[in-house]
């Protein structure tokens, strides 16, 4: 498993879809301080420092740039091995299908965390940039781990969509634009069961977001219940690496079987 691990995070390193990644996070703290420049001067946040803009981030990240990324690059890595036919050849080492997918959920968490620093230095960069003020160490640590933190917890999340769109041959663009409606819907959920127990919206709580000045919530969080809503989302990412064999068989033919149903056409 480990070397498989290894493989994966190699392939996905020389990738040329990771500029995806990289790019929407670049762009992220920069969108974030955009909003504040074309306000009306009466809107504007007159006290807008380097903390805002890291709280703006770790929102931005959370409902749309990081799962749109990962639903994207993760299903891309699964979608290329029937695409370039190699999927027969890594099956016919001992490694089970279950095994092989589950290394590249591992490479996407990794992949997460990878950008949460990449998003942590962006967002330093950009901060310095706009001449922001408010610069301490305890205020860039905690926006620094809260980044990260969500970075980790958003990843959770998007695991069984990583699965789901990327086990459909070029699913993984649908995939990505499913994902940007499912955590902008975090903007909807502003009291009850949903506010706590949505995944997107238990990502950010469970690393201590207040979510009031981003989606108008009227209600305190209950933690305990961000858990189990976001530990829902693993627990069917396992479920679907069981049934991952039969339904990869049934779903996914070989570019020679391809061909000759193209000939029969």
């Amino acid at each position: 498993m480990w070397s498989c691990f290894c493989s994966e995070w190699a392939k996905l390193r020389r990738c040329q879809i990771l500029l995806v990644g990289l790019v929407a996070l670049t762009l992220c703290p920069l969108v974030q301080y955009g909003t504040q420049l074309i306000m009306e001067p009466e809107l504007r946040d007159p006290n807008y420092d380097i903390a805002h803009l890291f709280s703006a981030v770790v929102w931005g990240n959370t409902q749309m740039f990081l799962p749109l990324s990962l639903v994207m690059i993760g299903g891309w890595m699964i979608d290329r091995e029937t695409a370039q036919d190699t999927l027969k050849n890594l099956l016919c080492v001992p490694l089970s299908r279950p095994r092989l997918l589950g290394a590249k959920l591992a490479a996407v968490v990794c992949l997460a965390l990878g950008l949460g620093v990449y998003s942590c230095a962006a967002t330093l960069a950009a901060g310095r940039l706009f001449a922001l003020p408010g610069w301490s160490g305890p205020v860039v640590l905690a926006g620094c781990g809260q980044i990260l933190g969500a970075s980790a917890t958003t990843a959770l999340v998007c695991l069984p969509l990583v699965l789901v769109f990327g086990q459909r041959r070029g699913g993984y663009l649908p995939g990505a634009i499913l994902t940007f409606f499912l955590g902008y819907s975090i903007l909807f959920f502003k009291s009850g069961v949903l506010l706590s127990a949505y995944p997107f919206s238990a990502a950010l709580i469970l690393v201590g977001f207040d979510m009031r000045g981003y989606n108008g919530a009227t209600a305190a969080p209950q933690p305990l219940l961000s858990a189990v809503g976001l530990a829902a989302m693993p627990a069917l990412a396992l479920v679907l690496l069981a049934l991952s064999g039969r339904w990869g068989r049934r779903t996914l033919p070989t570019r020679a079987a391809r061909h000759r149903r193209g000939r029969r056409r």
